[in-house]
């Protein structure tokens, strides 16, 4: 807007002066200080293309249905939680510190009051491949279970 009103009122022969141009006509273009500001904008226009380009992380994602012409999903936030409520339904596991969804594993970091787990982690692990099996995401994640010590 204020470039038309420049660009009109100087082609009347009447500048507006909206813009204080006066210290770009008297600006060192060649410089150094300019030629990096220079740079670093097209580092940026790059990056801003690159962005719109390029495409992001699926908030969905693909289940492997026993129709091929019916597409469904689940969102990531939902497979976590899925991922979250079976571990936390297996024996002697107090609560679930974290589920971690990535490209081809799951890892989860589950919480138990039992000072020595042993097979503990065994029996999440399977309970998390149950719960896989049955939604069957696409792709095939691996499960990976870490153990935490917590008092009840």
């Amino acid at each position: 807007m204020l470039t038309a009103i420049e660009v009109i009122s100087a082609a009347l022969g009447h500048p507006a002066h909206i813009f204080p141009y006066g210290w770009v006509r008297d600006a060192n273009w060649d410089g150094v200080y300019a030629r990096a500001i220079f740079a670093a904008l097209a580092l940026i226009g790059v990056w801003f293309v690159l962005a719109a380009v390029l495409p992001g992380r699926s908030r969905i994602v693909p289940l492997h249905g026993r129709d091929p012409s019916l597409m469904m999903g689940v969102s990531r936030r939902g497979l976590k939680r899925s991922v979250a409520a079976a571990a936390e339904g297996a024996p002697g596991v107090s609560g679930v510190s974290r589920v971690r969804l990535g490209r081809r594993r799951v890892r989860v970091v589950a919480k138990t009051p039992v000072r020595e787990p042993t097979g503990l982690d065994a029996e999440i692990t399977r309970a998390v491949r149950e719960r896989l099996d049955r939604l069957d995401p696409l792709p095939a994640r691996s499960v990976a279970v870490r153990m935490k010590h917590r008092e009840a």
